[in-house]
């Protein structure tokens, strides 16, 4: 599960996602403290491109225009939708900490304070909790309310019908926008059985139809999984069934 922390830097939010897997930070929200800097100047460098080809040959071997291009790298990430913290280019620990050494050395010495208090002490003074776990409080609530209400035939039908609008308001916090949803949000809004087994198979196909078909994958935040991807409708509606 994503450990999603939330800092300032003069007025700028600035989010930390910091995993077992992957450590990264906004880079979008990053420069927003730097308003004379431009993120492209910084990436077209071949200082820059040198370090995310070595990063990238560390992680998983593969080319560095993998970083450059394409949104899904361990390297770089783009997320578009979603949450607004959650939103635009996120950058590995190291190349976000270069970055940060680029716009300003106090901003980098800062940087390295919040990451080190992150893997210390694990505190902020922004505590982020994802907006999906309503939707589980909800749910709870819901279950709860139905088991002591059996025997209340009107009552049970307006329970279902609350349960129906939740799985659509759950289906649209997972999703990046109206024709962007994750496996579990598609889910959800279809009334589509959803076991952790299936959704991993059913992810597999979506990435594989995804390009073939030419069809971006987008990223978005689950409370349960953390980090996950967002597939087309059009891929979806061929994937799960």
């Amino acid at each position: 599960m994503a450990n999603i922390k939330v800092f300032e830097y003069e007025g700028v939010t600035i989010t930390f996602e910091f995993t077992d897997g992957a450590k990264m930070i906004n880079a979008t929200q990053m420069i927003k403290a730097f308003p004379k800097k431009r993120m492209a100047d910084f990436l077209k460098t071949q200082g820059t491109k040198d370090f995310i080809l070595a990063l990238e040959k560390r992680y998983d071997n593969i080319r560095v225009e993998k970083s450059i291009n394409n949104e899904n790298s361990n390297v770089i990430r783009i997320v578009r939708g979603g949450a607004a913290h959650l939103q635009g280019t996120w950058m590995a620990e190291k190349l976000a900490l270069k970055f940060a050494s680029w716009l300003s050395v106090d901003f980098e010495l800062w940087v390295y304070d919040r990451i080190h208090e992150l893997l210390t002490t694990g505190k902020t003074q922004i505590q982020v909790t994802p907006t999906a776990d309503i939707f589980k409080s909800i749910r709870l609530m819901l279950d709860v309310a139905e088991a002591n209400s059996q025997n209340i035939e009107t009552n049970s039908q307006e329970i279902e019908l609350l349960k129906n609008h939740v799985g659509d308001l759950e289906a649209k916090i997972l999703s990046i926008d109206e024709n962007y949803y994750s496996i579990s949000g598609y889910c959800a809004l279809h009334g589509i059985d959803c076991p952790l087994n299936k959704a991993k198979v059913w992810g597999m196909a979506a990435t594989k139809l995804s390009g073939n078909l030419n069809k971006s994958i987008g990223k978005a935040y689950d409370a349960k999984y953390g980090a996950i991807n967002t597939y087309h409708l059009e891929v979806l509606k061929q994937v799960v069934k």
